[in-house]
């Protein structure tokens, strides 16, 4: 394969709202950016997907909003694991990315009088999320790629259908990385005096997600593998109601945190409205966490409807066909694949990556030269994340990481070309020479999938997470026989490789921190630890010591709030499985 050498004073990996935003403020201090993206620019990635809302404490809806009660209710529905200063960053910081987008092009939904037109959603006690209909995510992105291309950009470089497998190290410090094309049969060698990491989540490392099919952890795999801290492994968002049935559906979310209060209702195969039997006051107006396990139990005790999953009752929504109309993703094109939306089967599905790489309040690693933002990092959202968080703390801490990355590059370290020509050999042995004992990717990746899903998902059991850690040891040891196999097109069939090695090694992962996590809390919940304990008020953390993982624990750093001492008025904040 050919190779193309470049260099950068930052090099962004991932091209999402984070990564964009990074690139944007290295941008603004005139920096020389390379902003890689996994597939086509501003098309490949999850932000695109993010639906509604887009939480910010503007106050417009209601004047008793303020970033401190946004800092609050998100502390509070983390379950007290977040990071505290982290948080208090995110939601003072989120007011102004609202003006920040509008600026880029973003016309939000407005009022009359032209103050923004924010929604309610479970765990906010006010209405506090800015939004386009349904199609919020898709156009942040479009915001920030017309940003990135306007000629007043051109110190910022975009690769596309570059996948960055591979951080290079020089002094102990990370100075670039390596990749592959997965259009043209070509490395790429990247010289960079700063990295930022804004690669999103592992949805598919879990058999069923509504995550795009890049979504494989790649940042956290790369950042661990360097010698970074993650955190908060065993914390993992499952949205409530996706789409069962028909299986070309399953996993897709079906909007509907706005649709409890309007009028939605969920049943079981035997007519029973069962949330309201565990919760009278709110029914199935709580926390994600919550109600997907209620969901799942529904199901695994016998009665759930006959794919698999519970009905979703629209009947009772006023007007729900003028609804539909500003949810047409949601609604109006399913019923194009058969889909009765006034009655329809849902199940949860993996919907984000609470855990990630371990940041300070100014978007850096424990390793120097490297960085990290968005989704790929953990401690801002602890134990659960509220709706309509993820995009604005994309947006704050990727201009943070932009500005910081800036500031501290180095770029008179070159690579070291030892590490290059061993990146090169791990891509070129993946290649399949139709040996015998060669194991194509395809049986590994959908095995692990199937595995994380069953063993080590919604609910957990000390049990099955032995089971899952035995399983995962011995698909390790089958990663030296891995190859790409036939299937795909050469190059992405490599690609889907060492993919397939990067959700088994994070995998172990996150089995391993749940079977150490001897609670439930948040989106962890364990059968044989119902309870959640305030001894386990702290952080996993996990390091690779270049021979074995290493685990530690950490205590929450209490600094702002306490429980006890949040001044709220939701009732559901208390409320356990």
């Amino acid at each position: 394969m050919d190779e193309v050498r470049l260099k950068c004073d930052v090099l962004v990996i991932g091209s999402g709202a984070a990564g964009c935003r990074a690139a944007i403020e290295a941008s603004e201090h005139s920096a020389d950016v390379i902003l890689t993206a996994k597939g086509v620019f501003g098309k490949s990635g999850t932000t695109n997907l993010a639906c509604v809302v887009y939480d910010a404490a503007l106050g417009h809806s209601d004047p008793n909003d303020s970033p401190q009660i946004h800092f609050e209710d998100s502390v509070v529905y983390s379950r007290f694991l977040a990071n505290q200063e982290l948080v208090r960053i995110f939601t003072w910081g989120a007011p102004k990315t609202v003006y920040d987008l509008e600026r880029y092009g973003l016309p939000w939904y407005k009022t009359e009088d032209g103050r923004f037109y924010q929604l309610n959603s479970p765990g906010l006690r006010y209405n506090r999320g800015v939004h386009y209909n349904e199609s919020t995510g898709k156009k942040v992105q479009t915001a920030l790629v017309r940003e990135l291309r306007r000629p007043s950009r051109r110190n910022v470089r975009i690769v596309e259908d570059l996948f960055i497998y591979r951080l290079l190290m020089r002094d102990g410090r990370v100075n670039g990385a390596v990749g592959f094309d997965l259009q043209q049969d070509r490395f790429f060698v990247i010289q960079a005096g700063s990295t930022i990491l804004a690669t999103g989540g592992m949805g598919m490392a879990y058999s069923v997600t509504d995550m795009e099919a890049g979504a494989c952890g790649d940042g956290l795999y790369l950042a661990y593998e360097a010698g970074a801290d993650l955190m908060d492994m065993e914390m993992h968002q499952f949205f409530p109601t996706a789409f069962v049935y028909p299986e070309s559906l399953r996993g897709v979310i079906v909007t509907s945190s706005q649709l409890w209060k309007m009028g939605m209702k969920l049943y079981n195969d035997r007519g029973e409205r069962f949330m309201a039997r565990h919760f009278p006051d709110e029914c199935e107006d709580v926390p994600r966490d919550i109600l997907s396990r209620r969901i799942f139990m529904e199901v695994a005790e016998g009665r759930g409807s006959p794919h698999g999953g519970v009905w979703a009752d629209t009947t009772d929504i006023p007007a729900f066909d003028d609804f539909k109309k500003d949810r047409p993703r949601t609604y109006v094109w399913k019923e194009k694949f058969g889909v009765k939306t006034d009655r329809f089967e849902v199940a949860p599905t993996y919907h984000y990556t609470l855990g990630g790489i371990r940041i300070d309040a100014g978007a850096r690693t424990k390793v120097p030269g490297l960085f990290a933002a968005g989704e790929v990092t953990g401690g801002i959202h602890g134990a659960n994340r509220l709706a309509g968080n993820a995009l604005p703390e994309c947006m704050v801490f990727g201009e943070i990481a932009g500005n910081n990355a800036t500031a501290e590059c180095r770029t008179e370290l070159p690579p070291d070309e030892q590490q290059v020509a061993m990146a090169k050999s791990k891509v070129l042995e993946l290649v399949s020479g139709g040996e015998a004992g060669e194991i194509p990717y395809a049986s590994i990746f959908k095995r692990t999938r199937r595995l994380l899903y069953d063993k080590a998902g919604i609910i957990r059991t000390g049990e099955s997470l032995k089971e899952a850690a035995r399983e995962i040891e011995e698909i390790k040891g089958l990663l030296p026989r891995l190859r790409s196999g036939a299937g795909l097109s050469g190059k992405f069939a490599m690609a889907r490789a060492l993919e397939t090695e990067m959700i088994v090694r994070l995998g172990e992962l996150v089995i391993n921190s749940s079977l150490m996590r001897t609670e439930s809390r948040g989106a962890h919940f364990r059968t044989d630890f119902p309870e959640t304990s305030p001894a386990w008020l702290k952080n996993i953390v996990v390091h690779w010591t270049g021979e074995e993982a290493r685990y530690t624990t950490t205590p929450v750093e209490l600094k702002y709030l306490k429980p006890g001492e949040a001044l709220r008025d939701v009732k559901s904040a208390n409320l356990s499985v």
